[in-house]
């Protein structure tokens, strides 16, 4: 709420053609549009996108020889503070698709591994994952889906 008097002065620095062409809400915007579309699909295995992409990342870890990440790689291969990857990990550890664990180089710190029931979950995934890969790619074309891809990751290097 402003204060009396104080109206016009707002008003006269607010230029919705201008917050209309924010970058990060056109983003956010596209995010939760895409979010939508794989969620839809992913909803009968019991996975959002977000966890399908923590199950992946621990999965291919694991593919790597490295059975565990700690938080701190997990974050960072995600692109996640801490906080969010921590909430976002606890519905899976409640369904023991992902296990806590002491890291191999230092025990204090946290690690994360996926568990033979994780792995079974993403293999269940993996199908309504490309029927969403697809749908996205029908959409857009096959050349405007590789160039977003490009673009993002190299928004994703510049930015970090």
């Amino acid at each position: 709420m402003s204060r009396p008097g104080r109206g016009d002065e707002a008003e006269s620095v607010i230029d919705m053609r201008e917050i209309s062409g924010c970058t990060c809400l056109r983003v956010r915007r596209t995010a939760r549009q895409l979010t939508g579309i794989y969620d839809r699909l992913l909803e009968p295995t019991g996975l959002t996108i977000n966890q399908f992409g923590l199950l992946a990342h621990l999965h291919g870890a694991k593919e790597a020889g490295r059975p565990s990440l700690s938080m701190g790689q997990l974050a960072e291969r995600v692109g996640m503070d801490p906080t969010t990857l921590n909430r976002s990990l606890k519905p899976l550890a409640a369904q023991r698709l992902v296990a806590d664990m002491a890291d191999l180089q230092d025990r204090r710190v946290r690690a994360v591994a996926i568990t033979q029931a994780g792995r079974r979950r993403l293999a269940d995934a993996v199908a309504p994952w490309r029927q969403a890969q697809a749908r996205v790619e029908s959409e857009l074309g096959k050349q405007e889906t590789l160039g977003l891809n490009g673009l993002l990751d190299r928004v994703a290097a510049r930015l970090s």
